[in-house]
């Protein structure tokens, strides 16, 4: 079926200046004009499926450049994200699970075996007291001294790496970045 330019963009649903636009920049509709009259026709036929092509490939290609910028922003998201956790682990505000579980570790026994010598270290000092006032303040004394090795926090202990792994670590991600 032959239609005009008219015709054709009422069909297409654009305006038939689009048609000759398409028509002189793409090359659209160049394969389904009609030869014969002097009005220029187009074969339907073959100018709705060209159409139909050019807007997927339109679309294709929009949706990869959307899909492109959208993996960017992502990736400069993460990079940010690894940026603070480097600061918070130069700050010793962050650490490795493997060094806080080691660090506790050796913490808790530590403090498991300074209990158990209580007893044999205050026996000698309470058997021949009578006065349970004395008694109660040398075991409290012997318990608080215990216990103050549990508030000895020290964030430069927990971590096994020195600030200058660290920084060896980031100068190496740096590098790996730019290569991409």
């Amino acid at each position: 079926m032959d239609v005009n330019q008219k015709e054709l963009a009422a069909i297409l649903g654009i305006t038939d200046r689009r048609v000759r636009q398409l028509k002189n920049e793409f090359g659209l509709f160049a394969r389904g004009m009609s030869e014969g009259k002097k009005t220029k026709n187009y074969c339907l036929e073959k100018c709705v499926p060209e159409y139909i092509n050019y807007k997927l490939e339109a679309e294709v290609q929009q949706g990869t450049n959307y899909n492109k910028e959208r993996e960017q922003a992502e990736h400069e998201r993460i990079k940010k994200k690894i940026s603070i956790l480097k600061l918070r682990k130069l700050k010793r505000e962050l650490h490795e699970a493997d060094d806080v579980e080691n660090f506790l570790t050796d913490m808790l026994v530590n403090f498991k075996n300074r209990l158990l010598s209580v007893p044999q270290k205050v026996a000698p000092l309470i058997v021949s007291e009578d006065d349970i006032n004395v008694i109660l303040d040398i075991l409290e004394k012997e318990i608080f001294q215990a216990l103050e090795e549990l508030s000895e926090y020290d964030p430069m202990k927990i971590d096994k790496e020195s600030t200058s792994q660290i920084f060896e670590e980031m100068d190496e991600d740096e590098d790996e970045d730019e290569s991409e």
